[in-house]
């Protein structure tokens, strides 16, 4: 009888940490809305485009010039932000799997047929994380000779990842030059 409840309790406790796991499947787009002297900017209406498919998710900013849209979909995006009295400011960037973006926008003042869009912008860098996230494709992974090798070096195929220096007597191996 007690062999029988501790091997129930495991199957339990093997099953609730199987249904803890989360698979990210969505990024998000944060930022804050500013004028030109550095005030932040109420009520502007924030859109997120995606533009494969022309979907579209609006969000006003807070009293902070805050805006946030969490749980979109990855692929290519046009944000754009306007406010009466300002020229309305756009950027485009693509979304990746699992990736936070901080985007900061400053309105110019403008007449009510003035737009202002930005078509060469820095690259939009992700500082919110750390992580390296990207996808192997299915096709790849199925056509890849593992024979023996363990699955998680399919990882080694994402850019910017690479293999743990494990031989290293280092405190950290993971952190030292391979």
């Amino acid at each position: 009888m007690f062999r029988i409840s501790i091997f129930f309790f495991g199957v339990l406790a093997a099953t609730a940490a199987l249904s803890a796991q989360e698979t990210i499947h969505h990024a998000s787009i944060g930022g804050r809305v500013s004028d030109q002297s550095g005030s932040f900017v109420q009520k502007a209406m924030v859109t997120a485009r995606q533009t494969d498919t022309n979907l579209a998710v609006t969000a006003a900013t807070d009293n902070d010039g805050r805006f946030r849209f969490p749980y979109l979909k990855v692929g290519p995006y046009r944000v754009t932000v306007r406010h009466s009295g300002f020229a309305e400011a756009a950027r485009s960037l693509t979304l990746s799997l699992g990736g936070a973006y901080d985007l900061a926008f400053t309105l110019v003042v403008g007449g009510a047929e003035t737009t202002v869009t930005i078509l060469e912008d820095a690259a939009v860098l992700e500082a919110a994380r750390s992580q390296i996230t990207g996808a192997v494709a299915q096709t790849e992974m199925r056509n890849m000779p593992l024979n023996g090798r363990n699955f998680l070096d399919l990882a080694l195929l994402i850019p910017g990842v690479s293999p743990t220096n494990t031989g290293s007597n280092q405190l950290f191996a993971e952190t030292s030059a391979v």
